[in-house]
């Protein structure tokens, strides 16, 4: 069940991964931003998560 937690970042964790403003990934969700897989962020509580697939399609567009 642990390998869950490796398909999963904080929108906090995978911003400053890419780079970015730690609220990066947080502004384009609030925005509806199309640069985010579908499906891929998530509010869960009070923290917003994005998926491992999520963070790497975004990965592709911002070295672009």
């Amino acid at each position: 069940m642990s390998y869950i937690w490796n398909e999963i970042l904080t929108a906090r964790e995978a911003s400053i991964k890419l780079g970015k403003n730690p609220k990066y990934i947080y502004f384009l969700w609030v925005r509806h931003s199309n640069m985010l897989l579908k499906g891929s962020v998530e509010m869960k509580g009070r923290e917003l998560l994005i998926t491992r697939d999520g963070y790497e399609y975004l990965k592709i567009l911002v070295k672009n």
